[in-house]
């Protein structure tokens, strides 16, 4: 009968759960450096896009990003306008409706054209981060 001998496999075993406690600490650093990045330009998107009188830079204002939620295999942030007017109408209601238009106002696309431009940057922020925890 053949025996089968292993040397080092604790070492691996060792370096593999090290980069596993590395990514569980680096995922939701990278989560909100992330959603830093698409907050600001999704301001910067509103910002540009509207131009009236009525607009009072509230909506842009209003846009965060939430906590880190999710279990232990899943995380994410939602970045979105948050809270509402004086009114008591929410902002992300209002911004739906900026960027979908309704039967008599055209729509918007503020989010659609502000997270096509946050794609690179967003991940390039999120990159770094998880550069900056592996190599610390």
């Amino acid at each position: 009968m053949a025996t089968f001998n292993t040397v080092g496999f604790e070492d691996v075993e060792k370096q593999l759960l090290r980069r596993s406690e590395r990514a569980e600490k680096a995922v939701p650093r990278m989560l909100k450096a992330g959603a830093k990045v698409l907050v600001d330009i999704q301001k910067s998107e509103i910002n540009s896009t509207f131009h009236s009188k009525r607009s009072t830079g509230a909506l842009a204002e209003s846009i965060k990003d939430t906590a880190v939620k999710g279990g232990q295999h899943e995380k994410h942030v939602y970045v979105y306008p948050q809270g509402k007017d004086e009114k008591g109408v929410k902002n992300a209601t209002k911004g739906f409706v900026h960027q979908y238009g309704r039967k008599n106002m055209p729509a918007r696309p503020w989010m659609t054209a502000a997270n096509a431009k946050a794609e690179k940057p967003v991940h390039d922020a999120m990159m770094q981060e998880w550069e900056d925890t592996q190599s610390g």
